[in-house]
């Protein structure tokens, strides 16, 4: 059979129920609204040769949110005392539900990929490691500063040159000490991998990209006479992004697995001992890189173009999946004598989509200015800007 794309399409549930208005038990009116129409979709592909294709699939599943049971009226009026609800939806499904997509791929989101994937990658940088030692004396010099005098500290410009040391300082040595404590476990890891990639499969790697998530609160009244019966309802949308690739080797094994050289091989993989990392270290260190890659991630290249062990990748995979939860949360209810409306339901509504590419290009983006990002740029500013001033 050959491969083609095919469209599968499946209705969704009936969401409306039906509300009553009684008088002394007898039914006056009734109210059943039709709110059905959300239908789950999936495009995909079907048949041989099986290879990496598109996908879209949004499915709907779970029950909707409704109300059921009766309430007495405060009030007699028009004739009506009671509302019995069975399975009754207050409103359609929420506009963030509807509209919800899953997040586009990042530019350059394949360098990226192959970057991380790489089996020749690096865990440490030598370059930042040296930079990071060869600044220690500077680093403690300011640490007894502060310790022997903090008020010299107590202004703008003396809190953010001790933020940006902590960050651009301490922080990348601690995390230096901390993977080389745990080298061993790196070299094991990487030796698993390497055996993967030739045994005949090829080594299959994911990489995970940015999550996010959001949690917001609905209540959704319906008017029944003088009462006014409200739904509260709990929707939360998590967004996730990854992205898997296939390596295969170019050439045979250097070494037989049982070969010491083998695990010297990967401590020197694991240690960034090789040129394409030293390039790639000598790049961070330069002055204002790091900001480079907030917008681009151009510095990958090296990374990307790492050939320590020859090998290959095969087309790039990204998934994203977004998921959004309405949920119940409670019910109430005005101008009642007595009520006994209960709640329930949760309805689901989940996007996947994958994209497929093997074109590696470096990408430009507008970073998003998180707390981070707001922090270091506003320390540069009162670095660069404000007058020193004394306590």
């Amino acid at each position: 059979m050959a491969r083609i794309f095919r469209t599968r399409t499946k209705g969704s549930p009936f969401l409306g129920g039906t509300v009553q208005s009684l008088k002394n038990g007898v039914v006056v009116d009734s109210f059943s609204p039709d709110r059905s129409g959300y239908s789950s979709i999936c495009h995909d592909w079907t048949g041989q040769p099986v290879v990496e294709s598109t996908f879209d699939s949004r499915q709907y599943s779970g029950e909707y949110p409704s109300i059921s049971g009766s309430f007495k009226h405060l009030y007699d009026f028009f004739s009506i005392d009671e509302d019995r609800f069975y399975a009754f939806t207050v409103q359609a499904l929420p506009i963030e539900l509807q509209i919800m997509e899953p997040i586009p791929p990042p530019n350059g989101w394949m360098l990226d990929l192959v970057a991380g994937t790489n089996p020749s990658r690096p865990v440490l940088n030598i370059p930042e490691a040296v930079e990071n030692i060869v600044s220690l004396p500077k680093m403690v010099k300011s640490l007894g500063d502060l310790i022997m005098s903090p008020a010299s500290k107590m202004n703008p410009k003396g809190f953010a040159g001790e933020y940006l040391g902590v960050q651009f300082g301490w922080r990348p040595l601690i995390e230096d000490l901390t993977k080389l404590l745990n080298v061993q476990s790196y070299v094991l890891k990487r030796n698993r991998e390497l055996h993967q990639l030739y045994s005949g499969k090829g080594l299959r790697r994911r990489l995970k990209f940015a999550d996010d998530s959001v949690v917001t609160v609905h209540n959704s009244g319906y008017g029944s006479v003088i009462s006014t019966v409200t739904q509260s309802c709990s929707l939360s949308i998590k967004r996730t992004q990854w992205a898997t690739i296939r390596w295969f080797p170019t050439a045979p094994p250097p070494y037989h697995p049982d070969d010491m050289r083998w695990n010297a091989l990967s401590l020197q993989l694991v240690l960034g001992a090789t040129p394409e990392a030293m390039l790639n270290g000598i790049w961070k260190v330069l002055p204002w890189t790091w900001l480079i890659g907030w917008f681009t991630n151009f510095g990958k290249y090296t990374l990307a173009n790492s050939w320590t062990i020859p090998a290959d990748h095969g087309t790039g995979c990204f998934m994203t999946k977004a998921e959004g939860t309405l949920a119940s949360a409670g019910v109430s209810v005005t101008n009642a004598r007595s009520s006994n409306l209960s709640h329930a339901g949760k309805a689901t509504r989940t996007v996947r989509s994958r994209y497929v590419s093997s074109t590696v290009t470096a990408g430009a983006n507008m970073p998003y200015l998180d707390m981070f990002r707001l922090s270091i740029l506003g320390s540069l500013f009162v670095q660069k800007f404000l007058p020193h001033s004394r306590p």
